[in-house]
């Protein structure tokens, strides 16, 4: 490895790190101001903690192209302020050499942010959902996912599970509410109009015996009543296979698949985006000079951009969910945005 690239990739790769350190400290600060008030009320000092940790993969995997603009915008600055570009440029390196170690770092984040996102944060958010909910918000959990659904003289009980399957409790009445038949069934999906039930016991009701009890592997049901009034799992608790496996069944039952589309979409979009920050940084920050008046814009514009970036996702996820926007598209439109911003700015510094 060429003692320039690990130069350029071992500064850059540490002001992230305290970049990292700083947006982490800053939120402990603020979070910990924020929930002390629960304190005392559902909330004691240990569950504080663990909210606090528990929220840090979070944070990781929502701000970690901005750690990434910012932390190669400081290192950048730090060359030009110390006429350390203007040695680099005169020995003839191109701006590929110094992209690479600088695309290696944010490789390393985006990797960093799929494996966080992808299998730490959906376990981490059904705890923090349990915190949230039942230590600060006070609300009861006992019931939490459970419908009930009617159509016609039929009730239907769903508990929800994963991949669009619910474990389901048919209750069917007479005109006057007299109890007809009660089905349970271990598992039930939709489509097509249809439920359809395996692991089915059937009871029925029997002047003589009493009740009649019948077990069937598998059972249809003809229903205009599909799940789309029950209570679905989280995006922010689920897997990219997954997302996308529910997404499928979704589509299949004819239901709209607006914030899982954004959450599967997200998973690739957010990562890629700390690639693009590079670029971006590069850019704003690429000076052969040591001008501080050129140095300080360089910086501020990294950072108001980095912020510009977290609202323009948060305006996209807001467009999606009203439904103005595609989701798929919202979860794009920041990376598209910065990334192609970044080109062109830099394509224009270079000549291009």
């Amino acid at each position: 490895m060429p003692v320039i690239f690990r130069w350029i990739f071992s500064g850059c790769i540490s002001r992230s790190f305290v970049t990292l350190a700083a947006l982490l400290s800053i939120y402990v600060i603020i979070e910990s101001f924020d929930k002390a008030r629960y304190l005392g009320h559902g909330l004691d000092g240990g569950l504080m903690i663990e909210y606090l940790l528990l929220k840090i993969p979070f944070m990781i995997n929502e701000f970690m192209p901005i750690i990434v603009l910012i932390g190669a915008s400081i290192y950048l600055i730090e060359l030009s302020r110390n006429h350390e570009m203007v040695a680099i440029r005169a020995a003839g390196l191109g701006i590929n050499k110094l992209l690479m170690p600088l695309l290696t770092v944010a490789l390393l984040a985006a990797t960093l942010s799929f494996i966080v996102g992808e299998w730490i944060t959906p376990v981490t958010n059904k705890r923090l959902d349990v915190i949230e909910n039942v230590h600060i918000k006070q609300q009861q959990s006992a019931n939490q996912g459970v419908q009930w659904l009617k159509d016609g003289q039929q009730f239907y009980r769903l508990m929800p599970l994963k991949e669009g399957r619910f474990t389901m409790v048919v209750i069917e009445t007479d005109a006057e509410g007299g109890w007809l038949k009660r089905i349970d069934a271990a598992s039930a999906s939709y489509a097509n109009q249809q439920w359809q039930l395996t692991d089915v016991h059937i009871t029925t009701p029997s002047p003589e015996k009493g009740t009649l009890h019948e077990h069937l592997d598998s059972l249809i049901l003809d229903s205009n009543v599909g799940p789309e009034t029950a209570e679905l799992p989280k995006p922010r608790h689920m897997e990219f296979s997954e997302l996308y496996h529910y997404i499928a069944d979704l589509e299949h039952a004819g239901l709209t698949t607006g914030s899982y589309t954004y959450a599967l979409h997200r998973k690739i979009a957010a990562p890629l985006a700390s690639l693009l920050m590079v670029i971006l940084a590069t850019a704003l920050c690429l000076h052969t000079g040591s001008r501080n008046s050129r140095v300080s814009w360089g910086i501020i514009t990294a950072i108001s951009l980095g912020l510009l970036f977290y609202v323009i996702g948060n305006a996209g996820y807001l467009l999606a969910a009203n439904e103005h926007i595609s989701p798929a598209y919202a979860a794009w439109l920041p990376t598209l945005v910065f990334g192609g911003l970044g080109m062109y700015l830099l394509l224009k510094r270079e000549g291009h």
